[in-house]
């Protein structure tokens, strides 16, 4: 039946009466005005399986109509209009597909807004009109300088955020302002300004979409978590990515701990900017349409294709070069979407089931693996986390290299059962950190390691190691 209202020119009475409808003379009279409507009150939607309804909703004026209600709609009072459709799964189910498969370029900004508005309402605060975008962005917050100063530095080689106080900055000024008012636990925090660049490049015209858009996202996704002060979900999420890179790439883990570093180093930003910082804004749009369907593996699994592609030149590179090719990585090399997002679709095995595992093992006392094996009979993909000696964890079977820091890898974010294990007090945590040697530069954002002095400490530490050992019996 839908083939036929695509494709053949029929006359809508022939179409219902294969539905088994008898039209009145009131349907018959409206069908010049919207044969579809007749086709949708006479039961049509019962009729699609979820493919047609993808196609329907390409070619149907009401469904179209719909989608834009749903997306134009006061997100504050919410929204039932996809409830009046009834197609099975709801008409996300199609979009989610073409998300999923397709570069839907100018298509984006409305099933974004789909995904990310319809079913929830933001709440106003009590009683009063201070959530309004439209006088939150004109009301002066404590964070304007700070978010003045990165907005200059905000994705500066795209052509919307080039021109100093451009349409682009000026948005982006307006919008980190009136989310730094209305998120008033969290404030403004660096990485932010990424996140909403990154929605003005989608909906560049409309701030008050890319303004509903950033608070659903960062709430109805739990993103706000990430800024929150101390970063604690952040340190969660550090910890679960290094066991995921120790399971599914056992040598970049082996030469990561080898060079003293973890993924606080190299992917935080990539966490808290989704990859808008350290990817072209073609890619990550991408990465964005799979995330917003499939959630926060698809950046754990983004994140393990990223290092895929560079371990084996990883492998090769001494300590103080690969930290410097770790930061600088993303930036140097052409990315191109469909390989990318490929790759980290091979990581299937990461699901929500085993990140809520890890998550859940962070608070062990224990440390905690991941076991990742591979059935060569079936080719299937068994893993499970288990709980090991903190002493067990190493370098995956290389040989130290004699500049190799001493001692665990340390972290800046303390596991929850960790934090309160009472050590010697005259331990230094920070023994082998490189953290103290990183420069941060405010004005271009990047950071930089003193090579030369990091080296120094390493050389330092190993001698006292050394020393502490004793003479070596052969």
């Amino acid at each position: 039946i839908l083939a036929q209202a695509i494709h053949v020119s029929t006359s809508l009475d022939s179409i219902l009466a294969n539905m088994g409808y008898a039209a009145t003379e009131k349907d018959l009279a409206q069908q010049d005005a919207d044969p579809w409507d007749s086709l949708f009150d006479a039961g049509l939607s019962g009729y699609l399986s979820l493919p047609e309804a993808r196609r329907c909703r390409l070619v149907c004026p009401r469904i179209c109509r719909l989608s834009l209600a749903a997306g134009e709609k006061d997100p504050y009072e919410g929204s039932d209009a996809w409830r009046e459709v009834g197609l099975p799964g709801g008409i996300s189910q199609p979009v989610k597909e073409a998300l999923w498969i397709e570069e839907l370029g100018t298509q984006r900004g409305a099933a974004w807004k789909e995904l990310l508005l319809t079913g929830i309402t933001l709440q106003k605060g009590a009683g009063t009109a201070q959530d309004y975008y439209e006088q939150l962005c004109n009301q002066a917050s404590k964070y304007d300088s700070t978010i003045k100063r990165d907005v200059h530095r905000t994705l500066p080689q795209e052509e919307l955020f080039k021109d100093k106080q451009g349409p682009g900055q000026l948005a982006l000024f307006r919008l980190l302002r009136a989310l730094s008012i209305r998120l008033s636990d969290i404030g403004y925090c660096q990485s932010l300004n990424f996140i909403v660049a990154t929605l003005i490049g989608v909906f560049r015209s409309d701030e008050l979409a890319v303004f509903n858009c950033s608070l659903a996202l960062l709430l109805r996704h739990s993103l706000v978590d990430l800024y929150r002060p101390n970063f604690p979900k952040l340190g969660v999420i550090v910890w679960q990515f290094d066991r995921i890179v120790e399971g599914f790439l056992p040598k970049v883990h082996a030469a990561l701990t080898k060079h003293g570093v973890n993924s606080e180093y190299y992917a935080i930003q990539w966490f808290l900017t989704l990859f808008a910082s350290d990817l072209p804004q073609k890619v990550v749009r991408r990465i964005w349409d799979r995330f917003l369907v499939a959630g926060w593996r698809v950046i754990v699994q983004t994140g393990l294709a990223l290092l895929y592609e560079i371990q084996d030149e990883l492998l090769e590179l001494d300590a103080c070069h690969a930290l410097s090719f770790l930061k600088k990585f993303t930036h140097a090399r052409t990315w191109e979407a469909r390989r990318l997002l490929e790759r980290g679709a091979s990581f299937k095995v990461v699901s929500h089931r085993l990140l809520s595992a890890l998550e859940a093992a962070y608070e062990w006392q224990d440390d905690a693996q991941l076991r990742v094996i591979k059935d060569l009979n079936t080719g299937e993909v068994h893993w499970s986390v288990v709980a090991v000696p903190r002493s067990a964890v190493g370098t995956g079977g290389l040989e130290p290299d004699e500049d190799a820091p001493m001692g665990a890898m340390p972290r800046a974010f303390v596991r929850g059962a960790i934090a309160g294990h009472e050590g010697d007090p005259n331990e230094d945590r920070n023994e082998g950190q490189v953290l103290p040697f990183l420069l941060h530069n405010l004005d271009t954002g990047e950071t930089k390691v003193m090579e030369k002095a990091f080296s120094q400490y390493r050389d330092e530490i190993h001698r006292q190691a050394q020393a502490k050992a004793g003479p070596v019996v052969r």
